[in-house]
């Protein structure tokens, strides 16, 4: 949450100490964009995976900085992006669905 004030990303985390998520306070219509746009950049810094994550002790102290720094760059680029409006055009990825919207298609 530091990095997200600091960014005046509109993020917050939440769920259970072992198993958080990233939740954008942004409107409805654009919630999905703006997720896909975290994972898109993410996935450029080197830092796979989806706005849920598990801990692990696996993550030393050298993969936490590097994803401190990249969620930094991150959420700066999404805050300029909400901004300006250009989230949309920002995506190369396929958005984001809903999770389990594949399963009442």
């Amino acid at each position: 949450t530091a990095v997200a004030s600091e960014t005046g990303c509109p993020v917050t985390c939440v769920g259970i100490d072992t198993h958080p998520h990233l939740a954008f306070d942004v409107d409805g219509s654009i919630s999905n964009q703006v997720t896909t746009l975290y994972i898109q950049e993410m996935a450029r810094r080197g830092c796979h995976g989806n706005t849920s994550f598990y801990l692990n002790a696996a993550q030393g102290d050298a993969e936490v900085e590097h994803t401190v720094n990249a969620a930094r760059e991150v959420f700066s680029l999404i805050t300029q992006a909400l901004n300006e409006c250009t989230v949309e055009r920002l995506l190369e990825a396929d958005q984001q669905e809903d999770l389990f919207r594949r399963l009442v298609k």
